[in-house]
């Protein structure tokens, strides 16, 4: 990708960006040229839309040698403590070996720059007034374009991420794109599938009509969002189905969030309908499944709960089903 030298063509490659992984990217690429070898830069942001979501690492532009996780931390450490105690007004902070950026709104921080100061024979190379104009105006370009993506991966009923969003997210996770930033090895989980199906919806909607059985989903979707955690992503797949993708240690404990969700589902009393059920199915996310055999796996574990009775959750791994060889064809996404 090439970028533009110009404010105007920076700008434009920003919001020309349709997916969130490649705005980050083009973003990446933009402050690389931006800086040339004068400087190096660490970038920092929620790696999601959601209020209480922890700003963090994200990557680095002309990196000096091989960094240790301890100076990122330490870097973190400045970012978070600098953008939390400066006025909001306040978007710039020149320190003699650093100047640090940032990117807020009225009600909380949304990320920005650290960018170092390299040593030359003349001295420190500074940013000019300009560069820093600019920069500022690009943090403020990518985050306004983050967030118009991020809204227009939204189901406008559940308030959750759409069908549409789903292969994406699902598709960066299973090439490593989307996994977040592990403090230490011994901390990384596992990523995990589960699709979710509202028992019986179609009686709900026959008895009570369709409001009714939008307000269920809305609840539904309002009890699910309140127990699992906010980087979590959480999908309204089609219908009275969801999609989670959500990360934990490992099969047992992916059972136990997913049956802890149906059980507070299960004792949770709806307007009008009174006790809704739900049945779940999930799978481990691994590199060696194409999408839709994932997608299919997780399904078929969905309806094996159906099938034996409803309201309850049921592994895929567990099931000793019968391998099928799933071509791309022959699941429907979309």
């Amino acid at each position: 990708m090439q970028t533009s030298n110009c404010g105007y063509g920076l700008v434009k490659q920003l919001v020309s960006q349709k997916k969130e992984n490649e705005l980050k990217q083009c973003f990446s690429l933009i402050l690389q040229d931006l800086l040339s070898d004068r400087f190096d830069a660490y970038f920092f942001s929620k790696k999601c839309c959601h209020v209480k979501a922890q700003i963090e690492f994200q990557f680095t532009v002309h990196a000096s040698g091989v960094m240790h996780q301890e100076e990122y931390d330490a870097y973190l450490k400045l970012f978070k403590n600098a953008i939390h105690d400066l006025p909001d007004h306040i978007k710039l902070l020149k320190q003699p070996t650093r100047t640090l950026f940032f990117a807020k709104t009225d009600i909380h921080p949304l990320g920005g720059l650290i960018i170092t100061n390299k040593a030359h024979k003349e001295g420190k190379v500074i940013l000019t007034d300009k560069e820093e104009g600019l920069i500022l105006h690009l943090l403020d370009v990518y985050f306004l374009q983050m967030q118009l993506l991020h809204n227009s991966s939204i189901d406008p009923l559940s308030q959750l991420l759409n069908r549409q969003s789903f292969e994406q997210k699902l598709t960066e996770i299973m090439h490593s794109e989307g996994r977040y930033q592990q403090k230490k090895i011994d901390q990384e989980q596992n990523w995990f599938l589960a699709i979710l199906d509202i028992d019986h919806f179609k009686q709900v909607n026959d008895t009570f009509g369709h409001v009714i059985g939008d307000e269920v989903i809305v609840l539904v979707s309002q009890l699910l969002k309140s127990h699992f955690r906010f980087d979590d992503l959480l999908f309204r797949y089609g219908g009275e189905e969801f999609a989670i993708l959500f990360m934990t240690d490992n099969s047992d404990q992916a059972w136990k969030v997913l049956d802890r969700a149906r059980e507070l589902i299960a004792n949770t009393r709806f307007p009008q309908v009174s006790n809704v059920t739900m049945s779940i199915g999930f799978i481990q996310v691994g590199d060696d499944y194409q999408l839709s055999e994932l997608v299919n796996k997780a399904d078929m574990a969905l309806y094996f709960s159906k099938d034996n009775g409803r309201n309850q959750v049921s592994d895929y791994q567990q099931l000793n089903i019968v391998q099928q060889a799933v071509s791309g064809s022959d699941i429907e996404l979309f």
